[in-house]
C-alpha cells in the first residue's frame, strides 16, 4: 500500500515537471516570435533555444530557430537547424525549404536545387519555393530550367513583376528575345518606375537589333538614374548602331 502511494506522488509529479516544460517551452516560443517580428533575430534564436531545452523533442523548435537564423544572416547555423528538423520530420516541405534557402545564401547551388527540388516534391503549390529553386539555376546559368521554374511562379501569381523580369533574363540568355522583351515590358507594366526593366528590355532590344526602341529604353534609365554608366554607355552604342543604319552606303570606288 505504501509503495503504491509513493508510486502514484512520482506519476503526479513527473506530469507537473512535463506540464511545466511544456508551458515554459511555449512562453519562449511565443517571446521568440514577438521578438522574430520585431527583427531582433538574434534575439529570438535564443529564445528558441530555450523553448528547447524545455521539450527537446518538439521538432518546431529547430524550424523556428532556423528560420531566425536565416532572417538574421546565420546561414550555416541555420543549415545546421533545419537538417535537425529534417531528421526528425523527414517529410516536412518546410524543413527542406528553409535549408535550401541558406544553402543558396552561402552559395551551395547543386545543394538548394536538391533541397527545395524535395521541398516542391511535397508542397507544389509553394511560390517562393519555385522562386528560389529558379534563382539557384540562374546562379547556375541553367536558364531553361530558370525560365520553367519563373514560369512557375508566374502560373500562381500572374502579376509577379520580380519574375517577369528574371524569366525575361533567362529568355534573353537564350537568345529568345521577343519572349524576353515580352516578359520586360510586362514587368514595367506592373513596376514603371523600375529602371532594370527599362534596363533589361533595351539591351534584348539591342540584341534583336532593334536600337531605336533600345535607345528610348536606356534613355527611361537615364531619366531615373542620370548617373547610371552603364546605361550612358549602352545608350551611346544603340545610338551609334542606329546612326550607322541610317547612314547612306559610301559610293563604289572607281575602278
Amino acid at each position: 500500500m505504501k509503495f503504491a502511494k509513493f508510486l502514484l506522488v512520482c506519476v503526479g509529479a513527473i506530469a507537473l515537471s512535463t506540464s511545466v516544460r511544456g508551458q515554459d517551452s511555449a512562453a519562449h516560443t511565443k517571446r521568440g516570435i514577438e521578438l522574430a517580428k520585431a527583427k531582433q533575430y538574434d534575439k529570438a534564436a535564443e529564445e528558441f533555444g530555450l523553448a528547447m531545452k524545455a521539450d527537446p523533442k518538439d521538432s518546431k523548435h529547430y524550424l523556428n530557430r532556423g528560420n531566425a537564423y536565416k532572417a538574421g544572416g546565420k546561414f550555416a547555423d541555420a543549415e545546421k537547424d533545419f537538417s535537425k528538423y529534417i531528421e526528425m520530420e523527414t517529410e516536412s516541405p518546410a524543413g527542406y525549404a528553409g535549408r535550401g534557402k541558406a544553402r543558396l545564401s552561402q552559395k551551395n547551388f547543386d545543394g538548394a536545387i536538391e533541397d527545395l527540388s524535395k521541398a516542391i516534391d511535397e508542397n507544389d503549390d509553394d511560390v517562393d519555393t519555385y522562386r528560389f529553386r529558379a534563382f539557384a539555376y540562374l546562379s547556375k546559368n541553367d536558364y531553361e530550367k530558370a525560365a520553367a521554374d519563373y514560369s512557375s511562379v508566374l502560373e500562381k501569381k500572374a502579376d509577379d513583376a520580380q519574375a517577369l523580369e528574371r524569366r525575361g533574363f533567362a529568355n534573353r540568355n537564350l537568345k529568345k528575345y521577343d519572349e524576353a522583351i515580352a516578359d520586360y515590358t510586362k514587368a514595367i507594366a506592373k513596376t514603371p518606375r523600375d529602371p532594370e526593366a527599362f534596363r533589361g528590355r533595351g539591351y534584348a532590344y539591342t540584341l534583336s537589333g532593334d536600337n531605336a526602341k533600345a535607345v528610348a529604353d536606356f534613355e527611361a534609365v537615364l531619366k531615373m538614374k542620370p548617373n547610371d554608366t552603364d546605361a550612358q554607355a549602352r545608350l551611346k552604342a544603340a545610338q551609334a548602331k542606329l546612326k550607322g543604319a541610317a547612314s547612306p552606303a559610301p559610293a563604289a570606288s572607281p575602278h
